[in-house]
């Protein structure tokens, strides 16, 4: 890693609807208007406290193991890091311990929109300066990238994280190796876990046959069906 890391700002927006997805309710579901009123409340000063930053690295496929994961055909890998900073945990831990629990949990969760948008919108910058790299010329012949079952393949997979699916959580520690993880104030703890807690370390393959990117989200293409976070798609169930 030569040079100084390039770092991405990453403004976000914490949208109502992916606030209500971490508290829980399902999609669609309109919550009693207390909890409106306490979301309404509490996001101009959420918005605030985010620092949305984030770092990405390009990585040959041959690089693949190194990180813990199965190599599939792709033209390259992209790892990257990004979070949201402190101050949203922070002042939620300072609403917890005032008796004010349940700002304190709309608060958490307004953070864990904020950094799932976070990354979403690095996923945005890397498909948009490293998509070409997914029509390059394909490192397996005879292999062709630029169509899938569903139609083309406009760049990127779908973005995955160490813990899920396949990819086993211990791959943290030398995903932290290859990224210049400081320069985004993320350190990562013996118990592999992430300071500040608002972090999220991904990968993305380039030109592959993965499931892609569908616009900011990438539920309603991504293979990874149990998961506690997954959205219901749009317009039915999987086909």
């Amino acid at each position: 890693m030569d040079g100084a890391p390039d770092v991405v700002r990453l403004p976000v927006a914490i949208r109502d609807a992916d606030v209500l997805h971490f508290l829980g309710y399902p999609e669609g579901h309109r919550p009693p208007i207390r909890t409106r009123r306490h979301i309404q409340g509490l996001l101009d000063e959420a918005r605030s406290l985010s620092e949305g930053r984030g770092i990405y690295r390009h990585l040959p496929v041959a690089a693949a193991g190194e990180v813990g994961l199965e190599s599939i055909p792709a033209t390259g890998l992209v790892i990257g890091l990004v979070t949201v900073g402190s101050g949203i945990e922070m002042r939620a831990t300072e609403l917890a311990d005032g008796g004010n629990p349940t700002a304190a949990l709309i608060l958490d969760a307004m953070g864990s929109a904020a950094v799932e948008e976070a990354a979403d919108r690095l996923g945005a910058v890397i498909t948009s300066r490293l998509g070409a790299a997914a029509h390059a010329p394909a490192a397996s012949p005879g292999l062709d990238f630029s169509r899938d079952a569903d139609g083309p393949v406009p760049g990127p997979s779908c973005r995955i994280s160490p813990g899920f699916g396949r990819w086993p959580l211990q791959a943290q520690a030398p995903l932290f190796e290859r990224l210049p993880h400081t320069a985004v104030g993320v350190r990562l703890l013996p118990s592999l876990l992430m300071v500040p807690r608002k972090s999220i370390s991904f990968a993305m393959w380039l030109g592959s046959v993965a499931r892609p990117v569908a616009g900011l989200s990438g539920c309603d293409r991504c293979g990874l069906e149990h998961c506690r976070y997954r959205r219901a798609r749009r317009g039915g169930s999987r086909p």
